[in-house]
C-alpha cells in the first residue's frame, strides 16, 4: 500500500467529518487507507465515523494523548508512507498527491506542509499566511541545515515508516507541547525533511480563541525551543565525548 492517513480524535465528533469529505475527494490514483485512533473519546466519535464513513478504519486508543493515538495508527498502519492530519484539518484535493511526490528523492524522510484556518479572523488569518510564506521556510533551513535539527507540523505530514521505525516511532511520553519538534528533531538524524506549500490543508483557530492568541503561540514557540535547545546540548556533549575517545 502507498500511503496510510492516520488520525489521531479525542472527542471531534462535531469536526472530524469535513477532515474526511476532503479526504473522500482526494485526486490520487494509487492505493491508500485512512486510519481514525479514537483516542478515550467520550462523544463517541469513533462510531460516528464508522457509521457515516465505512471506509474508514477505526481503531482504539484508550489512554489519551496525541502521541500515544500517533504511535497506535503507526503500528497498525499497511503504507509505506504515513500521513499524519488532525480531525479538524482540512486537506486539499491533491494533498495526498503532492506529498508523496517529494519521496522521489530517497534523502527525503518527511514532508510538512503549510496551512491557514478556516475559521479565523482575518489577522489570524494574515499570520498564518506569513508563518506558511516567510518564517517556516526559514525556520526549517536554520534548524535542519545549521542546527542538524528539525521542526515540523505534526497535523499536516507525510513520513516514511521505515524512518519512523528506525527512531522507534513517536515518543509517547511527550503529551501535547513540542510533539511535532521531538519528531522532527529524531527523524534529522537519519534523513531530511522537506517543506511543500503545495501539500496544504486548512485548520480550525478554535485552540488560539479558546486559550488566547498569545498564551497559545507562547505555548507553541517555548516548547518547540525547549526540545530544540535539549536536542542541541546533547549533540555538543556527544560530540565533546567522541573528542576525548
Amino acid at each position: 500500500m502507498d500511503v496510510s492517513v492516520i488520525i489521531p480524535a479525542r472527542n471531534e465528533r462535531g469536526f472530524i467529518g469535513s477532515m474526511l469529505l476532503a479526504l473522500e475527494q482526494q485526486i490520487y490514483d494509487g492505493s491508500w487507507e485512512a486510519i481514525v485512533v479514537d483516542n478515550a473519546s467520550d462523544d463517541r466519535t469513533g462510531d460516528a465515523v464508522q457509521t457515516a464513513f465505512p471506509w474508514v478504519r477505526v481503531i482504539e486508543e484508550p489512554v489519551p494523548g496525541v502521541q500515544r493515538a500517533r504511535e497506535r495508527g503507526r503500528v497498525s498502519a499497511k503504507g509505506a508512507i504515513l500521513a499524519f492530519l488532525d480531525a479538524d484539518t482540512v486537506p486539499s484535493v491533491q494533498w495526498i498527491e503532492n506529498g508523496l511526490r517529494y519521496f522521489r528523492d530517497p534523502s527525503i524522510v518527511a514532508v510538512t506542509g503549510s496551512y491557514d484556518f478556516y475559521d479565523s479572523g482575518p489577522v489570524l488569518q494574515l499570520g498564518a499566511r506569513f508563518v506558511s510564506a516567510c518564517v517556516y521556510p526559514v525556520a526549517l533551513w536554520f534548524t535542519q541545515d545549521i542546527r542538524h535539527s528539525g521542526i515540523m507540523i505534526g497535523g499536516n505530514c507525510f513520513i516514511r515508516a521505515c524512518a519512523l521505525e528506525d527512531i522507534g516511532g513517536f515518543n509517547t511520553a511527550i503529551d501535547f507541547w513540542g510533539d511535532d519538534t521531538d519528531t522532527a528533531i529524531r527523524l534529522a538524524r537519519v534523513g531530511r525533511i522537506a517543506y511543500a506549500r503545495d501539500v496544504f490543508a486548512r485548520t480550525s483557530a478554535r485552540r488560539y480563541y479558546r486559550d488566547g492568541i498569545v498564551r497559545t503561540l507562547w505555548n507553541y514557540v517555548y516548547h518547540a525551543a525547549r526540545i530544540s535547545a535539549c536536542s542541541f546540548r546533547e549533540q555538543k556533549h556527544v560530540v565533546k565525548s567522541k573528542a576525548r575517545l
